[in-house]
């Protein structure tokens, strides 16, 4: 997919991953819809990254209600026709245990069915030319990367890397469907975490660093834009899947 021309829609995208994702999409000359769950200050700052090489939009809501993600649609309808590429960046990590009731239920909904939902509006968008898209998972959704403390966070987004795979059985090559897994990346998310706790994170890689969010951008990119990838979960880790994870 040449990307130049093209409308992508990023959620998640008012920092970290998503952030750098928006960017870099629309310096390939894509128009960018940004969204934002909360935080409109950071969402306001990447679209203002965006409008310095490219158009783009703003976009609020819960994605962990259905009725808002299809407000959202509603909404993207009245200045945008169409979307050629989602990219579903949305979603946090809570730790949580197999007792935690709460962990279970919120992060069902965070990290997989907002993903679901928002991919099941895109689905329905009229469209007649290919579409994509890209699901960022992580190395704790990978095999035997999963975390002990953050148990429902690996479990839904190894599920999320799941129906990457298997969605594309039912709309390939209409609409591709990839995914990418990072490993320990540096966003804002890290802010307030000891330096000690991230240097013993940093030891776990083959480069002795965090992944960088622009690293991270970039290969959704390349996701994007490389035709002959279908169904695939690109680890881009560092290498921590090379060792054993603490």
């Amino acid at each position: 997919m040449q990307l130049t021309g093209k409308t992508a829609l990023v959620t998640g995208a008012s920092s970290g991953i998503g952030k750098a994702t928006a960017v870099a999409l629309a310096r390939k000359g894509a128009r960018v819809l940004v969204h934002y769950g909360k935080n409109k200050a950071g969402a306001e700052d990447t679209l203002r990254e965006v409008e310095k090489v490219s158009s783009g939009d703003l976009f609020q809501a819960d994605l962990m209600r259905r009725e808002n993600v299809t407000a959202l649609f509603e909404d993207i309808a009245k200045t945008d026709r169409a979307i050629d590429l989602l990219v579903n960046n949305a979603g946090d990590a809570q730790p949580g245990g197999i007792d935690d009731d709460a962990a279970w239920e919120y992060e069902l909904n965070n990290i997989f069915l907002s993903a679901v939902h928002v991919s099941r509006a895109f689905l329905a968008l009229p469209s007649a030319r290919p579409r994509k898209i890209v699901n960022v998972t992580s190395l704790y959704g990978t095999p035997n990367g999963g975390s002990a403390q953050f148990l429902q966070y690996s479990a839904f987004k190894a599920a999320l890397a799941s129906l990457t795979t298997t969605l594309n059985k039912a709309t390939a090559p209409n609409v591709v469907v990839n995914a990418i897994a990072p490993g320990y990346t540096e966003t804002p998310a890290w802010e307030g975490v000891p330096e000690e706790v991230k240097a013993q994170l940093a030891r776990t890689t083959a480069i002795g660093r965090f992944v960088a969010a622009d690293e991270v951008a970039h290969a959704v990119v390349f996701i994007a834009e490389n035709d002959a990838l279908v169904g695939q979960v690109l680890t881009l880790d560092g290498g921590t899947s090379l060792k054993v994870l603490p």
